[in-house]
């Protein structure tokens, strides 16, 4: 037998493998990670986050529980609202009468179409600061935050609350929102007065009822 043969042959104890199956096995060295580079937010995403209420555990302490979360009733933006549809009916009015006695002015045009920028984007910002003003009522505290570009958070223990007061008008209590009036031992609170609470039942029994002792 050649030496070239005799390579070929298996020792005792050994199996020969073909060399196509060694190639098969053949382990490739994985390639190295490209760089990736992070996707910026999109500003959408941003705005919806800047314009959205903070989540009611951002104010809560240790062990505190949120018992009620809510915005003001629908109809706190809307006195507002109505109250610049008049302003602006009037102006508008008054603007129609003297480009009609007027016509061919273009300075009343331009302040026509700046009332109404201007009245829309008011109505704008009423709407979005009326809902990210938040009322919540945990086991211990009331808190209300409020604020669109700046947020404000104001507080009052329950465990100083004295007495506390509902008042619900007749739209009120057929579209059931009413007026808290929060009264504490000899101190002047910041949230002596929450007008247009949603279900204010609900709120007035649970500041009631879970008093809290430090």
């Amino acid at each position: 037998m050649s030496k070239r043969n005799a390579a070929l042959v298996p020792r005792a104890g050994t199996r020969l493998v073909p060399r196509r199956a060694r190639i098969a096995t053949t382990r490739v060295p994985a390639s190295p990670a490209l760089p990736t580079h992070r996707r910026r937010a999109p500003v959408h995403a941003w705005l919806r986050e800047l314009l959205t209420p903070p989540e009611p555990h951002s104010y809560l302490a240790d062990s505190e529980q949120c018992l009620i979360s809510t915005r003001l009733h629908w109809t706190a933006p809307l006195r507002t609202m109505l109250r610049m549809g008049v302003k602006m009916s009037l102006t508008g009015t008054v603007l129609f009468i003297l480009s009609y006695l007027a016509p061919g002015l273009l300075i009343i045009q331009i302040v026509l179409a700046l009332a109404a920028l201007s009245h829309t984007a008011y109505l704008g910002y009423v709407i979005l600061l009326w809902r990210t003003d938040t009322i919540m009522v945990t086991d211990r505290r009331i808190i209300r935050v409020s604020g669109l570009l700046t947020l404000t958070a104001d507080a009052v223990n329950l465990s100083q609350v004295t007495d506390a007061t509902l008042h619900q008008s007749l739209p009120g209590r057929v579209l059931d929102y009413g007026t808290l009036r929060i009264e504490s031992a000899g101190q002047r609170q910041s949230l002596e007065r929450l007008d247009y609470l949603p279900a204010p039942g609900v709120i007035y029994r649970a500041t009631l009822a879970h008093p809290h002792t430090p």
